[in-house]
């Protein structure tokens, strides 16, 4: 059996230094130390003379403007063309700034260097490109998240950190699904020895929060996956969509995001060792769409909002200046990309967001690919991307805010042109 692909995997540390500002809540953490490195994670796939880059950034978001200076980059290091370069940000909550309408809070010089970082571990990943063997698997674990809005009978949903607020009415239980599934690939040598290991699952990186530099769960999924398949076994997470999905491990001995990362490890490793190669060479595709999507109604009474949501009157401050600030910039719509790429018959699409989990599971019962796996906060940071029932419900997700600004309206939009791509790339697929 012929099996011409390959694959290649590149790290690099792009830890600020400790004192930089923490980003992730409200407010601004002062970063004490750090708990393990962040880095920016490439894997590049080569098959049938194409090749594809997959970068993973520990980082809460990066914006587009930052993220089209890199691919530009990475672009011109590794002649990867541009719309095959595709990026996302775990969404860890112990990690630096990086919106510039927070621009008093990021340390430029780490700023500055981090372009040249990230299209330097692409082309370090390409240059490791060498045999390897695909599978595709997955797991299940659905006992580390719940979908963090409770229904309320008078048609409210309230965040599950703010359920001590009591609103006085009655819950009718909880206002969405979660998604179990983890979704995995993994890259083989010759030999059979584990390489790489892409993996997804839709679950906030949020469990953390302390005062120091972590990359949240993923991190201890890589050290287990490392640990059990050799050092050489590199993991790269991709986010799935968990807008509204967080964690539900209680505070205890043990960090919660070490918990989780564990228990993951433990759902993963058995279906890993099962893994069964899929027969090579597999079509690469991959498709990047410029799309212009509509703000919210920025002059709206959030008073209202602000009383339903149960937040404290500190926090209500920050959405009541996060909106002045909105409205002095006088933007009405934001220019945003959306990328689709596939690898033989896994799908793939970002949005540019943190997506609802319904819009998630939506675009995995719709897309013409046999698996396919969506991903979030891809090639851009628009802030909360939320269904039109939640965004009536009200709750965090639905205010305006320093970092979300969407209307609903252009949510759709970016999943109708988005399965839109991935079906172009699927027809493309069968023709080849």
């Amino acid at each position: 059996m012929t099996t011409p692909v390959s694959a290649g995997v590149a790290q690099i540390d792009i830890t600020p230094e400790v004192g930089t500002k923490l980003a992730g809540s409200l407010w601004p953490r002062v970063s004490q130390g750090v708990q393990d490195p962040l880095y920016v994670k490439a894997l590049v796939v080569e098959s049938e003379g194409q090749q594809l880059a997959m970068v993973s950034l520990d980082l809460v978001s990066l914006e587009r403007a930052e993220g089209d200076r890199t691919v530009a980059l990475a672009s011109e290091a590794t002649r990867i063309p541009p719309e095959r370069i595709v990026w996302t940000a775990t969404h860890t909550h112990t990690g630096p700034y990086t919106r510039k309408r927070q621009s008093e809070h990021i340390n430029a010089e780490w700023l500055a260097k981090l372009s040249g970082r990230i299209a330097q571990a692409v082309a370090d990943a390409q240059a490791n490109l060498r045999p390897a063997r695909l599978s595709r698997l997955r797991a299940f674990h659905f006992a580390l998240c719940h979908n963090r809005r409770l229904a309320f009978k008078d048609g409210r949903h309230v965040n599950t950190w703010l359920l001590a607020n009591d609103c006085g009415v009655q819950s009718v239980g909880s206002a969405g699904p979660i998604d179990p599934e983890i979704g995995m690939l993994a890259f083989d040598d010759p030999d059979g020895k584990l390489m790489a290991l892409f993996f997804t699952y839709a679950l906030h990186t949020n469990a953390n929060f302390g005062p120091c530099f972590s990359a949240d769960y993923p991190a201890t999924v890589a050290k287990r996956i490392a640990k059990h398949f050799g050092d050489q076994a590199a993991t790269i997470y991709f986010p799935g969509c968990c807008g509204n999905i967080n964690h539900c491990v209680p505070a205890g001995a043990e960090r919660r995001d070490v918990v989780i990362g564990n228990l993951l490890a433990d759902a993963m490793i058995p279906a890993i060792e099962k893994r069964q190669p899929l027969p090579g060479p597999f079509a690469l595709n991959a498709a990047k769409r410029e799309i212009t999507v509509p703000y919210r109604d920025l002059w709206v009474d959030m008073e209202e909002r602000l009383a339903k949501s149960m937040y404290a009157p500190k926090s209500c401050d920050y959405f009541r200046e996060a909106q002045k600030t909105l409205q002095a910039e006088g933007k009405t719509q934001a220019d945003t990309i959306l990328q689709a790429w596939h690898i033989g018959d896994t799908g793939f699409l970002s949005l540019p967001g943190e997506v609802f989990v319904e819009w998630g599971i939506k675009i995995k019962q719709a897309s013409p690919f046999p698996w396919t796996f969506p991903v979030e906060l891809g090639a851009d940071s628009l802030g909360y991307l939320v269904t039109r029932e939640a965004y009536e419900a009200g709750g965090y997700e639905s205010l305006l805010s320093l970092g979300t600004m969407i209307d609903v309206a252009g949510v759709e939009l970016m999943v109708d042109r988005g399965l839109g791509e991935l079906r172009r790339l699927h027809k493309m697929a069968e023709k080849a």
